[in-house]
């Protein structure tokens, strides 16, 4: 379900494999158990999304609490690749507030 592999010194790049749509509970929690693994202080570890359209509350809850122990870690999280009906979710994941299109006029 998710490779990880090196890019570059401190650099990971972790994608899920096959064609998952939506991330639950469990995906999630498997995300989160693998990513523990190679966190460390100062890596920046980019999540590739691509194709998932829907996640559910416990399995946001839980990539929640992977980007809390990861901030507190200093390891860096990124999601790339994001679907454009899911890029509010990820950018609250990201701590990034995202302006409507409305107030941006």
């Amino acid at each position: 379900m998710l490779t990880i592999r090196k890019t570059g010194e401190g650099y990971y790049l972790a994608t899920i494999e096959g064609k998952f749509q939506e991330l639950d509970r469990n995906s999630c929690h498997f995300i989160k158990k693998e990513l523990q693994e190679i966190m460390k202080p100062h890596r920046e570890i980019s999540l590739n999304v691509k194709g998932i359209v829907k996640i559910d509350n416990g399995g946001f809850k839980i990539l929640q609490e992977l980007k809390n122990l990861m901030d507190h870690k200093k390891c860096k999280l990124r999601f790339i690749n994001v679907e454009a009906s899911m890029s509010k979710k990820f950018a609250e994941l990201s701590g990034k507030m995202q302006k409507e299109h409305s107030e941006i006029e």
